[in-house]
Parts: C-alpha cells; structure tokens; sequence
C-alpha cells in the first residue's frame, strides 16, 4: 500500500521564508543559535555534495543569515549506522569559541561529542563522554549544555541501571575536559531496586531552567514528568512527580514550564496570576497494528504546587491526517529560542508544536485553560520524501506499508522568531514565518 503524496504545502497564517534538502538526510533535533542552524540526523547514508562523497548520516551546519536561501557549510558524518539525533550549539563565555554536542549511538558504543564549530566548515572534535564513574554508557540520549555555567545535563544510562536514561550531569566548562557531577534517577530505575514491570522506565530528556535552579524531564516510559531542583548542584532532587499513566499509553516527552500567567476570567488578585507546566506525550502510531489512544498536549496548573491538576489538552483533529500514514500526533515542541530556554509570555504566548504527518502547528496559550490553533504549515512532500517507515524494511509486521508522508519531526526557533522544521522521512528543512493572529483566515501565504 503506497498512499497518496502531498504535493502542495497546506498552510494557515504561515508564509515558507525557505527550505533546505539536508542532502535527503533524515533528521530530528534542529537547534539555532545565531545565524547559524545545526541539524541532528538519523541513521542513513547519502551523498555529501560539498566532498563529493558518501558519508553516513551526522550533523548538518547551515548558514541561514538569509533565511530565504539557507547554505549548508558542513556536515560531521557519524561513524557506520550512526544515530546522531541529539544536537546543541552554544558559544562559550571562556574561551569566546563555538561548542556543538551531540548524540552519537551505535550498536557498539553510545557516546556524547563535543566538537568546536568556531569555524563552522572545518568542526573539530575536541573530546567524547563515553563513561562515567559506573563505567561505559548504554544509552546517549538527548541533552541541556547551558551556556552560562558549563553544565551539561542529559539523559544517559549506566552499568547498575536498568535499560533506559536517567538524568546525568557533566560539567564542559572545560569542554576538552569533561568530568561528572552528578546523577539523579526514580524508584525503579536502578537495579537494586523493586522491577517497575511494564515497559521500564526511561527519561527522556532534560530542559533546564538555570535562572532557578530547576530541571524539568519527562518519562516515555514510566508515564511521569518530574521536576528536579539543582540548587545543591551534586545533590538533585524531586520536588514535583505527576503522572498520567495508566490511563494513556506514553508518558511525557518534552516538559516547559510557563510561571507567572495572568490568566482571564479569575477575579482580578484572586487567584489569576497561576503557574503552568506545559507537556507533551509522543505519537507512536506508525505500525500497522499499533493501536494508541491518541497522544496529545496537556496544560498542568502547578499553581498549588502540592496539588498539580491538568487543566486542558490539544489534540488535532484527524481529519484525513490519520489516513496518510505515517505517524500522526506530537512529538515535541520548541524548547529553545536562539539557544535559550524558550519563555511563550516573550514570545506572543505562543507555543510551536511539531505534529508528524500534521506538520507545524502553532498554538495561542494566552488562556491556558481553554488553547486555541492558530496557524499551521504542512509541508509537501517531494522525490526525496521516504516511504515510511524507511529503516525497517526487513520487518514482516511492515510489509505493505509504503506511505509516502510528511513526518515533521522537530521544531526550533531563530533570532527573528523564524520556525525551523525538520522532517524525519528526509524532505528536508522548512523555514517558517508566522503571519499572525489577525491574518485572515483562508488568506493566500
């Protein structure tokens, strides 16, 4: 079964400012920092046209000063099979260079590298945390480098832990010298410790609010997002754990707090100024008999701390997106601005969600007890658009499914407030404007 492709972008308060191929490379984490664009890439090979060779899927670096014609710089291939997901820049008050790290798993190691970009066309590799104290890591997943104090948080496994990451702290103040400060980890994770049963539990990445001394991380697998507070530095701690498992199927992905909201129809001075944490659970609905309630976005009031309560959700409806196939529901949304902790009272109260085969959708949380759409881009699909799933072809249960279909994977936002889309089947990079509220609705982009 080969459904049928998109040939024409559907967008709603949105203009596409530019695009990029990635040389056909099938991407995830995208980060901005400046002018300059990096691009975390999945298992694959392709063609690099700036060597002329081969190269295994790695890091894409772009040059997007206009972002109407983005020019790729440079790409850091990854070692055979190489899965590279995880990218961040920062641009280190020390030294004055550019830093870059990112995941690098294969099926022999799982490392975390840190290569200097000061010079993007020519990246250097400067060091790799391939261990900690416990011994080598056994899972390198996606991480938090603040830029300020050094500290790299991330999420990781290690020897005396079951399958999975949990929160491990470095300090690259140095980065040619990384060196460990700190884990932290729920009841059920070591294997000392009563087996949770189930699928396990697994974090899966960290966002970290350095100004106050707190983590935010969810659990896929497990159902729970926790807030941990960093004030002691090598003693972390849980001050909040929310759960909403059993109930759905996956648990938080990606975990933002939003404090402070002046919220509408509370009585002025009385009770309306609240404290939200606003999550989102990942779509995983891509097998043919994968049944799933469907994921979504959910807004907890953490106003009274001791008693979190989830006070709305958004979904998209399905529309025909569900029989596109492909994966349909969130992954994640924006967590950072130009390398910084993403705040949506700064930002137009607005929130970029990256919906697999519903592409960018972009939502007003000025009420975060009622949310509201409003704009989205789809992007087309184009020849080097992959039939999903493209790397399990040798499966039997996937036999037959051959969709071709976007799968936004990623979102992140520059300097101007431009939005950066990435796809996981390979279509490339969509650089995206958002017109605004009072942009007609059914208005030409």
């Amino acid at each position: 079964m080969r459904a049928t492709s998109q040939a024409s972008p559907d967008s709603l308060r949105t203009r596409l400012v530019g695009t990029h191929d990635l040389q056909g490379r099938e991407a995830l984490q995208v980060t901005l920092k400046g002018d300059w664009c990096y691009v975390g890439h999945l298992p694959g090979r392709a063609v690099n046209h700036l060597t002329g060779r081969e190269e295994e899927n790695g890091t894409s670096i772009l040059d997007v000063s206009d972002p109407a014609s983005p020019v790729l710089v440079a790409h850091i291939p990854g070692q055979a099979g190489a899965n590279c997901r995880g990218v961040q820049a920062i641009h280190s008050p020390r030294d004055g260079h550019d830093y870059l790290t990112r995941t690098h798993e294969t099926a022999a190691s799982r490392t975390f590298e840190i290569l200097d970009v000061t010079d993007r066309a020519n990246p250097v590799a400067v060091a790799a945390i391939g261990d900690t104290p416990a011994g080598p890591i056994s899972h390198a997943h996606k991480g938090w480098w603040d830029e300020e104090t050094g500290l790299y948080f991330a999420s990781a496994g290690e020897p005396g832990f079951r399958p999975g990451g949990h929160l491990v702290i470095w300090d690259l103040a140095d980065p040619r010298n990384p060196v460990f400060v700190a884990r932290h980890w729920i009841a059920g994770q070591r294997l000392s410790e009563p087996d949770p049963g189930g699928r396990g539990l697994t974090m899966h990445h960290p966002i970290v609010d350095m100004a106050n001394r707190r983590v935010y991380v969810g659990y896929p697998w497990g159902g729970q997002l926790e807030v941990i507070d960093i004030t002691e530095i090598r003693r972390p701690r849980s001050i909040l754990s929310f759960s909403i498992a059993p109930t759905f199927n996956k648990g938080p992905h990606t975990v933002l707090p939003m404090f402070g909201v002046t919220c509408p129809n509370f009585a002025p001075g009385i009770g309306d100024v609240r404290d939200f944490i606003v999550f989102v659970n990942e779509a995983n609905n891509w097998r043919p008999g994968k049944k799933e309630i469907r994921t979504m976005l959910y807004v907890l009031d953490v106003t009274a701390w001791d008693h979190p309560m989830t006070v709305s959700t958004f979904r998209v409806p399905d529309g025909d997106y569900a029989g596109r196939g492909g994966r349909f529901g969130p992954h994640q949304f924006a967590e950072t601005c130009d390398g910084r902790l993403y705040a949506p009272a700064e930002n137009g109260n607005l929130l970029y969600l990256a919906y697999f085969s519903a592409g960018l959708r972009i939502l007003d949380l000025s009420d975060p007890f009622t949310i509201r759409e409003v704009g989205h881009y789809v992007p087309a699909t184009t020849g080097l658009t992959r039939a999903r799933p493209s790397r399990f072809e040798d499966d039997p249960e996937l036999q037959g499914l051959n969709q071709v279909v976007i799968q936004s994977n990623d979102v992140d936002l520059d300097h101007r407030g431009l939005a950066y889309l990435t796809d996981r089947a390979g279509t490339g990079l969509h650089i995206i404007e958002y017109l605004g509220r009072d942009r007609a609705v059914g208005t030409p982009s």
